[in-house]
């Protein structure tokens, strides 16, 4: 169940980051999707990656878990996949 709550969390993460990049995104050409695409992956895997180091070397009482960061990357590419699903077509 641990898992499931990151893989949800990070889709919505991923989806809501490039949510942000919308209009342009339906208006500004090839390049510019894959350039938002991109940026939210990064964006959302390196914030995961950041939270499970921290976990383990910041907070006493936590371990960070590679299983977890995994989920955080499913989750980020799911959350773009289901945007990208909406917003392919868009004009």
């Amino acid at each position: 169940m641990d898992k499931v709550v990151h893989i949800l969390m990070y889709a919505t993460f991923a989806f809501l980051c490039i949510w942000g990049y919308r209009k342009q995104f339906v208006s500004n050409g090839k390049d510019y999707q894959k350039r938002a695409l991109r940026l939210t992956i990064l964006i959302s895997i390196a914030y995961g990656g950041l939270t499970e180091l921290m976990q383990e070397f910041l907070v006493p009482t936590r371990t960070g878990d590679w299983f977890d960061f995994l989920s955080d990357a499913l989750g980020t590419l799911l959350g773009v996949l289901v945007f990208y699903l909406f917003y392919r077509n868009k004009k």
